[in-house]
């Protein structure tokens, strides 16, 4: 088949001078075409379409090279200036031709390439394609050294001889689509939200092969090859998510404003009439709020793993705001239980260890203890220095009469007026507010995903997991701490298996010896708004943490932003592809007893073990 239609030169021209300064590319091409280059890398996926496949598309769209263009277009001289661009840096390049296999009823992949001179390659695309017969059946993929590497009514995209002798590796995928229905064009959503996620992590893979075998040139992750920047639609489905998330203030409105108050009263009635806590006024319509959350076009994000993640923070906001509607009913219990979760048997169990271990409130002599104001002076001074870290964020101490004992919201540290602490357990509470909550906050806002300071979803769990590492690390984890972790997880099973306000608060007081007050602020916390399961998370995310570090998880990338510990790999995706910048890390790790005491948890410690 003869080409008719020949790129401009002079658009050729532009392209080659974008790609010199190796700035992000996106360049339409006529009918409908478009050549994207995220960086300098030595590949590219091409695709060739008579008629243009929108979900076809997206699959290329996954990597940080592709060329997608109509078959009626030369697209030889195209490919060879930025082949030899990219030459320049690396001593040869690898083009992917891909495209879907026309026949309906196929479940193989084709996968055409010369296994002598790209054996690694080839092994990982066949590797990674499988890999999908885990969801679907019956899928399998398939290496041809001898099938042609284009589709059979087109011409190669370069001759053989010519590939030869410039260095360039044809590799021909036939895809079989098996994410819609050919004939009425039906799309099956969630398969194809797994498809198109195996396809870009195989495609990165087997580009990594190549180039580790093929060139000297070294990237130390096949994450690397993945897109650096981001797109308007990622952007702007970020940004409307964070701002949905932001004026639902969700800790906020399901924590009582009267707690103080009604501990009084409860201590007066001797524990006998149940407490009626009072709430801030829910100033957004929830259901207004949901409406605008599905107008998000998350469906069109290129990235499979910033749209897995949107799409994880979307589902914990619709339930957030549907416990806001519930507020002080059972169902927002039960929502809140499908959220947070009910208690894993471990999490149960390590905290009834913790209980055993400790069986009473360690009492120490000549205890000291600070009040809100002299807390509050001790806290601005770590305050001061990560202002000066972060200049263009305001970060302030609070004294208020209307939140719970010590609690963070985004860069304030809001402090009871009536408390008193313990001065021992001073700096380790300092670096738990302030060294892990803000500062996690403030490394998020220097992220180009807003998601990174508001919290992926579930991101309770990992925060407080770090926080109460941060009290060991300084010193600071007493007995009676991990008690109050252990007492949380007690209150939240007692509330779930039926036990009223009262009985929870006597279970604690008479069988595990907490006192009167301590008793009392559990239960609070786990029996408001009609009840939260939240407060187990902190036992649970210690017990995920300890365990990740043991199996030599880096505590530095944690500090990012605000994630669960199951976004791990994906923030270290991030990290690789420099969409996301590396953290400032909390001053207290340079002291030299943390140090020794990070190295005892990276060689796994027991959790009683933790108390000082």
């Amino acid at each position: 088949m003869s080409k008719n239609k020949h790129i401009d030169s002079n658009i050729i021209q532009e392209i080659c001078e974008k790609i010199h300064s190796d700035s992000p590319l996106n360049y339409e091409l006529p009918n409908n075409g478009i050549l994207h280059i995220d960086k300098f890398l030595p590949f590219i996926c091409v695709y060739r379409f008579k008629e243009p496949d929108v979900y076809f598309s997206r699959l290329l769209k996954t990597q940080a090279s592709y060329l997608i263009v109509d078959e009626s277009i030369d697209i030889t001289k195209l490919l060879e200036a930025i082949r030899l661009i990219v030459s320049e840096k690396f001593e040869t390049f690898l083009a992917l031709e891909v495209w879907p296999d026309s026949e309906n009823t196929s479940t193989k992949f084709h996968i055409n390439c010369p296994v002598k001179i790209a054996s690694e390659t080839a092994k990982a695309l066949e590797e990674g394609f499988n890999k999908l017969n885990l969801t679907y059946p019956n899928v399998s993929a398939y290496v041809s050294d001898h099938n042609p590497k284009h589709p059979k009514h087109l011409e190669p995209l370069v001759d053989l001889d010519t590939s030869k002798k410039t260095g360039m590796l044809i590799i021909g995928i036939q895809v079989p689509v098996l994410y819609k229905n050919t004939l009425t064009n039906e799309l099956y959503s969630l398969f194809f939200r797994v498809f198109y996620g195996v396809f870009s992590e195989t495609i990165k893979r087997a580009v990594y092969e190549f180039i580790r075998v093929q060139t000297t040139d070294s990237f130390e992750n096949y994450l690397m090859l993945g897109k650096t920047h981001i797109d308007r639609v990622t952007r702007e489905s970020d940004t409307q998510l964070a701002a949905i998330s932001e004026r639902m203030s969700f800790l906020l409105r399901t924590t009582p404003v009267n707690s103080n108050e009604e501990w009084k009263k409860f201590k007066e009635n001797k524990f006998k009439k149940l407490p009626s806590f009072k709430y801030r006024l829910i100033s957004i319509d929830p259901e207004l709020e949901k409406r605008k959350l599905y107008n998000i076009p998350i469906d069109e994000i290129e990235d499979p793993t910033i749209a897995f993640i949107l799409r994880g923070k979307r589902l914990e906001i619709e339930k957030q705001l549907t416990m806001l509607e519930e507020r002080g009913t059972d169902n927002f219990r039960f929502v809140g239980e499908s959220l947070y979760g009910v208690i894993n048997k471990n999490v149960l169990k390590e905290a009834k260890k913790i209980l055993k271990a400790f069986p009473k409130r360690e009492t120490r002599k000549s205890e000291s203890r600070f009040n809100c104001t002299e807390f509050a002076e001790h806290a601005q001074k770590e305050i001061d220095y990560y202002n000066s870290k972060f200049p263009n964020l305001d970060l302030t101490v609070e004294i208020r009469n209307d939140v719970a004992g010590i609690m963070v919201s985004k860069t304030k540290l809001l402090i009871n007026d009536e408390i008193s602490l313990d001065a021992n357990r001073c700096d380790a509470l300092i670096q738990h507010e302030v060294a892990t909550h803000i500062l996690t906050y403030c490394n998020g806002k220097r992220q180009p995903l807003k998601q990174m300071y508001e919290g992926f979803e579930g991101y309770d769990q990992l925060q407080e997991g770090l926080a109460v590492i941060a009290e060991y690390l300084v010193g600071g984890l007493t007995v009676n701490r991990l008690r109050l972790l252990a007492g949380r997880v007690i209150g939240v099973q007692s509330m779930v298996n039926g036990l009223t306000f009262i009985e929870t608060f006597k279970k604690l007081c008479k069988k595990y010896a907490f006192s009167e007050r301590i008793a009392y602020y559990i239960t609070m916390r786990v029996y408001r708004g009609g009840g939260l399961t939240k407060d187990a998370v902190y036992l649970a995310g210690l017990i995920d943490l300890l365990k990740y570090l043991k199996e030599g998880g880096s505590l530095e990338n944690l500090y990012t932003g605000k994630f669960n510990i199951t976004h791990t790999a994906l923030i270290e995706e991030l990290l690789y592809r420099n969409v996301l910048v590396k953290p400032e890390l909390p001053r207290f790790l340079e002291r030299k007893n943390v140090q020794k005491r990070l190295k005892k948890l990276y060689k796994g410690l027991d959790i009683i073990e933790l108390a000082d």
